[in-house]
């Protein structure tokens, strides 16, 4: 018995160390950024016009890619999970491609596919995404919405079909059983989904700075405008930026962690 709670120890010792250490590196990395510069070049560079603005365009535009990211992740993740159709295991590896792909191309490729007769025709009829606020968009949900079906389809894999049978033998349609008991039984892990595609569209870079560019007061979402100050050499700008957006994000994700715990 002594020599079972002994080993216990020993095993609970080893996963939490190794758990601990990474943690550690992590935090000690992220840590770097704050002891490497004055809390009063953040607050400057904060209030800095060129700031607030990549700010803004970082929030409206990673706002409204996570919305359509969830639109199109809440039934194509459940179709996944709950339907058997030719085709599908190419259709997972299509949906993995957005992650496993280097961002460098999955940037080209939308630069590439909007400069093709497809892209030149909706720049005739107004809608024009090359170098533009709309791009930015693009590519963030290009990327951001393969996250969400993952994790979204990982729910609904959770949740027994059985619920949504008894449902439809009490008199619900397949639609009114999916809204009434699936998702409610699914909010854990679509929150979890909108988390992970807010989080991944507002610190997207590479596909941004190759479909939408890095211009300032147009086109400069915070990252690439960390980007843009490690270009011009003023490496404390760039890390002043780097805890900004750091901040920011830990904030959202805690005040959303907290409306979301109360419902």
């Amino acid at each position: 018995m002594i020599k079972k709670l002994s080993s216990e120890r020993v095993f609970v010792v080893f996963i939490f160390s190794f758990l601990l250490t990474y943690c550690i590196f992590i935090m000690t990395v992220l840590l770097a950024d704050v002891f490497y510069v004055s809390p009063k070049r953040v607050v400057s560079t904060l209030f800095l016009s060129e700031t607030l603005f990549a700010i803004k365009l970082s929030f409206i535009t990673s706002i409204i890619s996570t919305f359509f990211s969830v639109l199109f992740a809440l039934p194509g993740a459940y179709a996944l999970s709950r339907y058997k159709f030719p085709g599908k295991d190419i259709i997972h590896i299509i949906i993995h491609l957005p992650i496993v792909l280097p961002p460098l191309i999955m940037g080209v490729s939308l630069l590439v596919f909007f400069n093709t007769s497809i892209g030149r025709f909706l720049e005739e009829h107004g809608l024009r995404i090359v170098y533009t606020v709309p791009g930015i968009i693009v590519a963030q949900f290009i990327i951001s919405s393969a996250f969400a079906v993952l994790v979204m389809k990982a729910a609904y894999d959770n949740i027994d079909i059985r619920y949504e049978q008894s449902a439809r033998t009490l008199g619900c349609t397949s639609l009114q059983a999916f809204y009434k008991v699936t998702l409610p039984l699914c909010k854990g892990g679509i929150i979890a989904g909108i988390v992970l595609a807010w989080a991944r569209a507002v610190g997207e870079f590479v596909p941004i700075l190759i479909v939408a560019g890095a211009m300032h007061f147009k086109t400069e979402v915070l990252p690439t405008a960390i980007f843009l100050r490690l270009e011009t050499g003023d490496i404390e700008g760039s890390v002043s930026l780097t805890i900004i957006m750091m901040v920011i994000c830990v904030i959202t994700l805690l005040i959303l962690k907290r409306l979301w715990a109360r419902q």
